[in-house]
């Protein structure tokens, strides 16, 4: 992906929001070798040879920086049987899905399917391995939930991945018992490391094949850069990633965590923390701590452990933690830390449930909050309906935590969320649901605010504030245009608006 032979090229005629304080606005920009070298006002450019790309009076934006997002997983699910609440309703629909992909599969082929959510079936219960047998027994099958979290298997999946009434739970994970029989009933919570190291793995190319197509999607949409977030990311994980790079296909950055259990391994191959290049590097040490088996997993005192090993291997941490305990005990754990070298912030990823005691333990850990207000809008009137009162105001707050000092950064979660970063820029500045409810109004932000997390706040939430985030010299040009004023349209019009083009180091990736 070099840039020595790109000639110099002028963006001119644009709206440019640069998302640099300093320099904020601009109509135009020069780059020079995939690099930004100037930005300000046309008429104070000096005639050059430089190829001009006029931008027709659009908005010139950073490229999108997704800060938490699973690139395999939503490859994926573009090729998995799609069980989200907006193709099925009752576990009947998933069982009709799923028989008709089984139907013209491969004898030996796993059937993937994905994004079932419980509280949206008429059912109002998870599917089971008998519900799953139903729709095919000759083929193993798996069923994900859209939060990741838990997964269900038929009968022969069970038996492939060698889990029976005599297995025990690894840590941290349940496996639901039938309570007549005492065997699994096919759903499993938090197991999807162990899945992924039994399940059939498919072939390199058909892999390599739906990340390419979900990287062109990612583009088209201007994410330029991601952050993956996978807690069992592995150096063969960094290999493959390595590899595809390498590909003529464009990729937007990548920036991989290591999974906690992986440090040591990333170590020993001699990748630390921001080990790799501009296209490829390692991240943050991704830590697990949720409370979905009902006991918070690991102890406080053990997160702490686990977080102090990480941190004295030289990796900031980043935490999961959704649920309100989940959330102040990550904060606890940071602030148990040193401060990262370099200033490279440790991280609490969603920080879902935010009520005050979590909220000012948060601010005093000096952790940065990586969340997704895109869930305001695609969940919003399923919490409205199933979650607490007394929490509802605490949800995905980001107004609060900024007011005291706490730097947030956006991402999408995706596959679990939609990548699409107006869809996050939306929910952000009007916290509204899918069907117009309000959920958390206190808690809204401005346009200009939303937009800095989701381009300069991820960069610096990873330590890339001074390569990409901003239109400004010395910065990579990954940019991308719109053909519209986007501070001048109405707010319906962000969910449908999509970029025109998308720039990754100055070279034209993605053209609608």
């Amino acid at each position: 992906m070099g840039n020595a032979d790109q000639p110099d090229l002028i963006f001119a005629n644009a709206r440019v929001l640069t998302m640099d304080r300093r320099r904020p606005n601009a109509d135009a920009v020069m780059v020079r070798n995939g690099r930004i070298v100037w930005t300000g006002a046309l008429d104070d450019l000096k005639p050059s040879a430089a190829k001009v790309i006029d931008c027709g009076n659009g908005t010139l934006l950073p490229g999108f920086h997704d800060a938490h997002m699973h690139l395999l997983a939503y490859a994926s699910s573009m090729s998995a049987v799609d069980c989200r609440p907006s193709s099925v309703s009752s576990i009947r629909d998933i069982k009709k899905l799923i028989g008709e992909r089984a139907s013209g599969a491969p004898q030996d082929e796993w059937i993937r399917a994905w994004g079932y959510d419980e509280t949206s079936l008429l059912d109002q219960r998870h599917p089971t391995r008998r519900d799953l047998d139903e729709a095919t027994s000759a083929r193993p099958v798996r069923l994900d939930h859209r939060s990741g979290h838990a997964t269900v298997l038929n009968s022969l999946a069970l038996k492939r991945v060698g889990i029976d009434s005599s297995s025990s739970e690894p840590p941290g994970a349940t496996i639901e018992r039938e309570l007549d029989t005492g065997e699994p009933s096919g759903l499993l919570f938090e197991m999807e490391d162990y899945l992924d190291r039994k399940t059939s793995v498919p072939s390199d190319k058909r892999v390599r094949d739906s990340v390419e197509i979900a990287a062109a999607n990612l583009l088209a949409l201007g994410v330029t850069s991601i952050q993956d977030a996978t807690p069992h990311n592995s150096v063969s994980r960094w290999d493959f990633f390595d590899n595809l790079r390498r590909s003529a296909a464009p990729m937007p950055r990548i920036t991989l965590m290591s999974g906690a259990s992986y440090v040591r391994d990333f170590l020993e191959r001699g990748l630390s923390f921001g080990s790799g290049n501009a296209q490829l590097r390692v991240g943050h040490a991704k830590i697990m701590s949720t409370l979905s088996s009902g006991t918070l997993t690991p102890s406080g005192t053990e997160l702490k452990r686990g977080a102090r090993e990480r941190a004295e291997a030289g990796f900031p941490v980043a935490i999961h933690a959704v649920e309100a305990e989940a959330t102040l005990s990550a904060a606890q754990a940071i602030s148990s830390l040193a401060r990262p070298a370099g200033g490279v912030p440790n991280r609490i990823e969603h920080a879902s449930e935010s009520p005050t005691d979590a909220l000012e333990s948060v601010a005093r850990s000096s952790a940065t909050v990586v969340t997704q207000p895109s869930f305001i809008y695609l969940n919003g009137d399923r919490y409205l309906s199933t979650v607490s009162p007394r929490l509802l105001p605490y949800l995905y707050r980001v107004r609060a935590f900024s007011e005291l000092g706490v730097d947030v950064a956006f991402g999408s979660d995706a596959p679990v969320g939609d990548p699409n970063p107006m869809l996050g820029i939306y929910s952000a500045i009007y916290r509204r649901t899918e069907s117009g409810n309000m959920l958390g109004p206190s808690e809204r932000i401005s346009l200009p605010n939303a937009l800095e997390r989701y381009t300069a706040a991820p960069a610096k939430a990873t330590g890339l504030q001074g390569v990409v985030g901003k239109i400004s010299p010395g910065m990579f040009a990954d940019m991308t245009l719109f053909d519209k004023d986007i501070a001048r349209i109405e707010p319906d019009e962000l969910l449908s608006l999509r970029p025109v083009m998308t720039f990754l180091g100055g070279r034209l990736v993605s053209e609608s």
